[in-house]
């Protein structure tokens, strides 16, 4: 039995996302050492990191307007996935103040590498997107999104590379709507298709350097469309990568595919690695609770390391305050089986939730 996830490291991207906001002056020395600090800090198990994280997740709003079903019911609640909540309830919906946003931006703006401004839901349907991530730019602060790609029309894709956005990630499952709607229940992959045909033009038009990756979700019964979803990213200018899909709810609604797919990994769990994120990166719901990881928003009846409250809260002292240290204080002497959440988990690293 494997101990390590076989995963996409991602490497060859990271370098050029790093090229790319390096040119743009988004890496500073201070940026350099609050990264190394969290990195040896997580080495030596210490308690206490870096000043702040080096990349911090924002929820700006959990709406969505696909409804995958590995996500959400039919209805668009999302679902619960701690098996010990002491309710039957879905997760709770809400949007993240712009003020909100800014003031976390304000305080860790000499130390942050990269916004990423989603967890959950599709950032797009927030109408202040744009405004967020050009707040970020204008603090020399990258910014990475992703999307299903349905509301990427001409005139968000003018908006958000106007804004300077440094990584788009356009998440499909299929190359065609026979297999892209087995997952998800709304939108549709020609449309999709057609906005990314677009903003390749605007991109090569305005000379814009965002990065964007067309992040393909791998399933036995969409596998036959690998190579065209390719061919498409190497024809419009797009980086390309395959990822497992999740198996959650697929044997409820198609059976028949469900017994066809290899699970996401075949790993003894917990693993025995240390987790990087407690060390490196922070989570921020859209109602300003504060996180280790993007996992915690899903989980219902957990408690969290702090509530951001706009012009009161200090995230430095969140980040090294009494629930971080105790976190990674568990984390470093007893291992990932010690917390319910990160026991299942099969993450390793820091690359993206998905």
């Amino acid at each position: 039995m494997e101990t390590q996830p076989k995963k996409n490291r991602y490497i060859l991207l990271r370098i050029k996302i790093l090229l790319v906001i390096l040119v743009k002056g988004k890496i500073s020395i201070n940026k350099i050492l609050n990264v190394t600090t969290s990195w040896i800090a997580h080495k030596l198990k210490l308690t206490r990191t870096s000043k702040y994280p080096f990349m911090i997740n924002f929820e700006l709003w959990n709406e969505c307007n696909a409804e995958c079903t590995f996500c959400r019911t039919i209805d668009g609640d999302i679902y619960d996935h701690n098996p010990s909540s002491s309710q039957n309830i879905p997760i709770p919906k809400g949007k993240m103040s712009l003020e909100l946003y800014k003031d976390v931006i304000n305080q860790s703006k000499n130390h942050l590498l990269i916004a990423v401004l989603y967890v959950n839901g599709e950032p797009l349907l927030y109408n202040r997107v744009y405004e967020a991530i050009q707040y970020a730019t204008d603090q020399n602060i990258a910014t990475v999104i992703s999307t299903n790609g349905e509301l990427l029309t001409e005139a968000n894709s003018k908006k958000l590379l106007e804004a300077d956005l440094d990584f788009l990630k356009v998440a499909i499952s299929g190359f065609s709507d026979e297999t892209f709607l087995i997952q998800h229940r709304k939108c549709h992959i020609d449309k999709i298709k057609e906005n990314l045909r677009t903003i390749s033009t605007l991109k090569e038009k305005g000379n814009y350097r965002t990065l964007v990756m067309l992040d393909f979700i791998h399933y036995k019964y969409n596998e036959h469309e690998l190579e065209e979803a390719k061919l498409f990213c190497i024809e419009h200018g797009f980086v390309f990568n395959a990822r497992p899909g999740s198996l959650f709810k697929l044997e409820g609604s198609h059976l028949d595919l469900f017994v066809k797919e290899k699970p996401q990994h075949d790993l003894d769990l917990p693993l025995k690695g240390l987790c990087e994120w407690p060390w490196k990166v922070m989570t921020i719901n859209w109602n300003g609770e504060v996180f280790p990881c993007c996992d915690y928003v899903v989980w219902n009846d957990i408690k969290p390391l702090a509530r951001f409250e706009t012009g009161k809260t200090d995230l430095s002292a969140v980040f090294n305050g009494e629930e971080a240290t105790k976190n990674r204080s568990i984390h470093a002497s007893e291992g990932r089986k010690a917390i319910d959440i990160c026991s299942t988990c099969p993450r390793t690293g820091t690359a993206f939730k998905y």
